[in-house]
């Protein structure tokens, strides 16, 4: 279990440059670690959700689905809410350890040319 955590935390960590490190630890990374999710199925997951809001141009209620035949993950990414320079995503997946669908919802908000995770 605290090899997993220490995946999923160095997955936020890669996928958000900017967090600083006292917040990798926290509640999102409590959060994955429940979820069944791998290290894999978090990296197509996020590659999934940033091509919705790259361009800039990300628009409320635009979806892409992912998954993993690696490991029979697969999911849904959906722009929730777009506020400024800021986006809201909600990650809604299915994964082999945890059948029930589930759900983490995310924002970011593009600073000095990064996506940056905020609260």
């Amino acid at each position: 279990m605290t090899r997993l955590l220490i995946a999923f935390a160095t997955a936020i960590s890669l996928v958000l440059p900017a967090l600083p490190a006292s917040a990798q630890g926290g509640s999102i990374a409590r959060q994955l670690a429940r979820t069944g999710l791998t290290q894999d199925d978090i990296n197509i997951m996020t590659r999934a959700g940033s091509e919705l809001y790259a361009s800039k141009k990300a628009v409320v209620g635009v979806d892409t689905i992912w998954s993993n035949p690696d490991t029979s993950a697969f999911g849904l990414v959906e722009v929730a809410d777009v506020e400024g320079n800021c986006v809201t995503l909600v990650y809604k997946f299915q994964t082999s350890k945890q059948p029930s669908i589930q759900s983490v919802r995310l924002r970011r908000c593009l600073n000095d040319g990064r996506w940056v995770l905020t609260p």
